[in-house]
């Protein structure tokens, strides 16, 4: 069965599409069958993973999977597969059946990576389902607040990992790691290091390639933070 991880976060733009690739494609490669689905009508994934011509030959994604129970799915790597959305929203009457979904599927795979978006309904059942729940962040004043919050709400036996991501490695930014660092530690939660904007990485994300198949000893050091979060989801 299925270990179901959720990635997110309330503020947009934080990276957790990209580092749901990433996850996904460091599972896959420890050969484990992985399935990436999202609720973000943007579909960046088979963009990040080189395969946006083939996603849009997709006719059909979650909204069809979660009302008809099929729907379309795209591999993007040897054992990594993709479901997207392809609507803006959807119908609040079909929310329920989503539980249906994930059950039919989950003896399918080994992780499912739910990419979160907050605006849709689903957003609650996601934490619900959730095994496991990985937090992308900015280290700033508001994103940080809504940690906590989170972490609050949630409780946190589900929350594993938090990955400061797209840092400049400021001073401020350096204050509310450390307030992040005293909540990690004193509840047995990963905090990573910070991975730090790099127009590397833009790069490499232009190029349709994971962090997995780039050879650059600047990528290094955060691959090796993504692994750390990966052997915290396969082993806790």
């Amino acid at each position: 069965m299925a270990v179901k991880i959720l990635v997110k976060n309330n503020k947009g733009g934080v990276g957790k599409s990209i580092l749901s690739l990433w996850l996904a494609h460091g599972l896959s490669l420890e050969n484990k069958k992985v399935l990436i689905i999202t609720s973000d009508s943007q579909n960046n994934i088979p963009t990040f993973a080189g395969k946006s011509e083939e996603a849009k030959r997709l006719k059909t994604g979650l909204e069809s999977w979660i009302k008809e129970g099929i729907g379309g799915i795209l591999e993007l790597r040897e054992q990594l597969f993709y479901i997207p959305l392809m609507v803006t929203k959807i119908d609040e009457k079909e929310v329920y059946k989503f539980s249906n979904f994930i059950e039919k599927l989950e003896n399918k795979f080994d992780y499912i990576i739910i990419d979160a978006s907050p605006v849709l309904e689903l957003d609650n059942l996601f934490v619900e389902i959730a095994d496991k729940i990985v937090i992308p962040t900015y280290l700033d004043d508001v994103t940080t607040e809504s940690i906590i919050k989170f972490i609050k709400s949630v409780g946190l036996r589900k929350i594993k990992a938090i990955i400061p991501n797209r840092t400049h490695n400021s001073i401020t930014e350096k204050k509310y790691y450390s307030a992040l660092k005293k909540i990690t530690d004193d509840n047995s939660i990963l905090l990573t290091e910070q991975i730090k904007h790099s127009g590397l990485v833009t790069r490499i994300i232009a190029e349709g390639k994971t962090i997995f198949e780039a050879k650059n000893k600047y990528i290094d050091p955060i691959q090796k933070e993504i692994q750390r979060v990966i052997e915290v989801l396969k082993y806790e």
